[in-house]
């Protein structure tokens, strides 16, 4: 069978659509129509008017052909074995393009992703990679990696996160994240392998005491036993067990470069139970951070300390935010707040409240958010160097990979030499805890003028074991493995720029 090629401007995206359902998966006028408006529209109508379309027909879906050949082919009703692939470019194309050398750079440049249609109606949105550059409205960070496709012959490389709606028969919204997360990992690091729905289903078998298609959904637990299972060291976080530090670490986390699945209920007085992702947030305005009130420390002791010596903090994770949600009932890229996560949602969702998240750790990341904000926020307080009296500070908190921390700083000019000398010598595991100390002022400069940096690997927070550097209000602190004790010694600091390299920034 020959593949078809259509190609057309954004404009006629729906007339595309309805056609290409009609030849290929033999809708009739009328569902087709229904299927645009319910499924595809909605996709359409956040990309930019410049955008064209170019289809192809009989696609091989890796992931749907996986669901094809483990349930739907085994049904009386016949499904189709094929998709319909549909590549996104910015800027008018030419069919002839992809057959001139000298167009190929242009068309790369040009190229901002794909949208699979499957024959699983009504939920007809397949596996998707698009890039936020498309969209009209982008000013956003985002966790994103780069992934390698082709349309109409020619290889292309396009830099997004994966996205897909379910089919609520062999993939569930809990299923579809699980599948997005794999593959943004997969792509990402030699560490993670992809997985197909057929394998999320083998991996569950293991603790499931029912049949797993049809698709009922899957709890918290199934879902981190699942990411456990393909690599990671994952962890769960309750909103009833950590009340009001429940925002700040999810915000920290995806500071961090963490894309974390959420979950969303509006239980025990309703029905609604959601899985969905958290791969980013929008970027914060001066006004924003005007607003961040000060951290109001839990332990009554500790609280009583800093207040005595008046000692303001406040933490960057606390700003009221938009953060950018994969979520597999709406397009890509969709913002909301943690109030209200289900605001693009018919009004029975708007009571929902993210009740847990899921973390995928690296497996030997033993020291998590909580533990190490904690650490710093007592370590800066009590000593053995605490902030001076008076002090008015911003904590910006994040994990990353000592590689990647080391390159930025080896790159940044404005850490002063000796610093950097320090920082690029110092001995470090594969993953570290940074926070940066800023205040308010500097932090719309995005700059900071001292940071705390310790061993993710590190659980055992006593005698100061997890700390590597501190460099604050002119003091060097180091933790000397010889002798297990701090060293200290004067380092005055400037300004520096700050570290914003998990997450990549997408602009209007």
């Amino acid at each position: 069978m020959s593949i078809s090629i259509y190609l057309e401007p954004i404009a006629k995206g729906a007339e595309l659509v309805k056609k290409l359902l009609q030849d290929e998966f033999g809708v009739n006028d009328g569902n087709a129509q229904i299927l645009y408006d319910n499924c595809v529209k909605k996709h359409f109508e956040k990309f930019k008017d410049t955008t064209y379309l170019l289809a192809e027909s009989s696609y091989v879906d890796k992931v749907y052909r996986d669901s094809y050949y483990h349930y739907y082919s085994s049904k009386l009703s016949k499904y189709k074995r094929d998709c319909i692939r549909i590549s996104i470019f910015e800027g008018e194309i030419l069919e002839t393009d992809f057959w001139k050398e000298d167009k190929h750079l242009e068309l790369q440049d040009k190229y901002r992703g794909f949208i699979v249609i499957r024959p699983t109606d009504p939920f007809i949105i397949g596996r998707s990679i698009i890039s936020p550059k498309v969209l009209k409205t982008n000013n956003f960070f985002s966790c994103t990696t780069k992934f390698h496709t082709t349309a109409n012959g020619l290889k292309f490389t396009v830099e997004g996160f994966p996205h897909s709606s379910q089919d609520t028969e062999t993939i569930s919204c809990a299923e579809t994240t699980l599948w997005a997360v794999m593959e943004y990992f997969s792509n990402k690091y030699s560490d993670y392998k992809p997985v197909l729905p057929s394998k999320i289903i083998q991996t569950l078998n293991k603790v499931s005491s029912e049949r797993q298609i049809p698709s009922k959904g899957l709890n918290i637990a199934q879902m981190s036993f699942a990411l456990k299972e393909f690599g990671f060291g994952t962890r769960i976080y309750s909103r009833q067990q950590y009340n009001n530090e429940f925002d700040s670490l999810l915000s920290c986390y995806i500071e961090s470069g963490i894309p974390i699945i959420i979950a969303m209920e509006n239980r025990p007085h309703g029905s609604i139970g959601h899985a969905l992702l958290a791969v980013g947030h929008e970027k914060v305005d001066d006004a924003k951070i005007d607003a961040i009130t000060p951290y109001v420390i839990s332990d009554p002791i500790l609280r009583a300390h800093v207040t005595g010596k008046n000692i303001v903090i406040h933490d960057y994770d606390s700003i009221k935010k938009d953060f950018i949600f994969i979520d597999d009932n709406q397009p890509v890229y969709q913002r909301a707040t943690l109030d209200n996560p289900a605001a693009h949602y018919p009004a029975d969702w708007h009571n929902c409240k993210v009740t847990y998240f899921i973390v995928p750790l690296y497996t030997k990341i033993y020291l998590e958010a909580f533990e190490a904000k904690n650490y710093i926020l007592r370590f800066l307080t009590t000593g053995p160097e605490p902030l001076t009296d008076n002090s008015q500070i911003l904590l910006r908190f994040y994990l990353a990979s000592s590689r990647s921390f080391k390159n930025e700083v080896a790159m940044n000019a404005t850490i002063q030499e000796d610093l950097k000398g320090l920082l690029l010598e110092a001995s470090m595991p594969k993953f570290i805890w940074v926070a940066e100390i800023s205040t308010k002022d500097l932090i719309k400069q995005k700059k900071a003028n001292g940071m705390v940096i310790l061993d993710a690997t590190e659980a055992n927070i006593y005698f100061n074991k997890p700390l590597i550097l501190a460099a604050f209000q002119g003091k060097l602190v180091i933790f000397d493995e010889s002798s297990g004790k701090l060293e200290s010694d004067l380092l005055p600091l400037q300004d520096f720029t700050v570290f914003e390299h998990n997450l990549n920034a997408f602009d209007i």
